[in-house]
């Protein structure tokens, strides 16, 4: 019997739920997060999609989610995206409800996770950054997730930046704010729409700032770009990587590689391996929460 781990990557906007078996994924299904629902209402989502999605060979959920966490209890703290799911305790939900073992993380640290185990990066210092309906980050140094007390460790969109939060100007937000469809916008920038390349040039812009900021601070190895929007990275790689080089010295530029990535369902493998690694340090007196 091939035992398998239901996994789940859940974002803002859908939900994608797959099995795997030893790093393979099975058919992936899509879900549309009702992210404006009451608690009670997104709890049972979460039970429906993964009670359509277990099977008899089912060993283990791991979940990621947008959220901060405590993590040694599996419960969500606060979500920007789902902004009436808050204070859940969903690894013990979730385990009285199917009488199996749950691991809950961040979305971005599965990424993160994901992409160092499996992405070939080859990498000790590795950033994991996901431009969808936010932006997070995932940060893995030597080898170890940092995670931060709280899983709270590459909240980078909630920075301020100019008249609001970075995540306002890095991530999709940055057309919702100008009432345009990014993936409208990403066809016109397709067919040559000169408006459409431009929007994306500004885009650029606004992450390469981001991203040099966490240079400066961390000076990482490779900062993977993962997310809806990194499909779109062609019309903005070139405004990001001037935007880094006018922001860094040529020792810190010339240090990092920025790519996007090319690893299928990073968040689902991440969370597959965050399940086999649950190996946390939990006492706040070290430097760091690492796996």
């Amino acid at each position: 019997m091939n035992h398998s781990l239901l996994c789940i990557d859940l974002g803002g906007t859908k939900a994608l739920v797959a099995s795997v078996i030893h790093t393979q994924i099975e058919q992936v299904r899509q879900y549309v997060v009702p992210s404006q629902a009451s608690l009670d209402q997104v709890n049972a989502f979460i039970v429906r999609l993964i009670a359509e999605n277990l099977t008899a060979n089912t060993t283990g959920i791991a979940i990621g989610v947008p959220s901060t966490l405590d993590i040694c209890s599996g419960t969500v703290l606060t979500t920007q995206n789902i902004p009436n799911w808050q204070n859940v305790p969903l690894k013990q939900l979730l385990e009285l409800r199917f009488s199996l073992p749950v691991v809950v993380h961040n979305d971005a640290n599965c990424f993160a996770f994901g992409e160092y185990l499996y992405g070939g990066h080859q990498a000790k210092n590795l950033i994991g950054a996901c431009l969808g309906t936010g932006i997070g980050a995932g940060f893995v140094f030597n080898g170890h997730l940092y995670t931060g007390n709280h899983s709270a460790a590459g909240e980078l969109g909630s920075l301020s930046y100019l008249d609001g939060i970075i995540e306002d100007y890095a991530s999709g937000k940055f057309f919702q704010r100008q009432g345009i469809e990014g993936k409208w916008l990403f066809k016109q920038a397709q067919n040559g729409d000169a408006f459409a390349r431009q929007q994306f040039e500004a885009f650029g812009g606004h992450v390469g700032h981001a991203l040099a900021q966490v240079v400066m601070v961390l000076n990482p190895d490779v900062i993977v770009l993962g997310g809806s929007v990194t499909h779109a990275y062609d019309y903005f790689k070139a405004a990001l990587d001037s935007k880094m080089q006018l922001l860094l010295d040529d020792a810190l530029y010339h240090s990092v590689r920025v790519i996007p990535s090319n690893l299928h369902h990073a968040p689902l493998l991440g969370a597959y391996g965050l399940f086999q690694h649950n190996k946390i340090n939990y006492n706040n007196k070290e430097l760091a929460n690492e796996v």
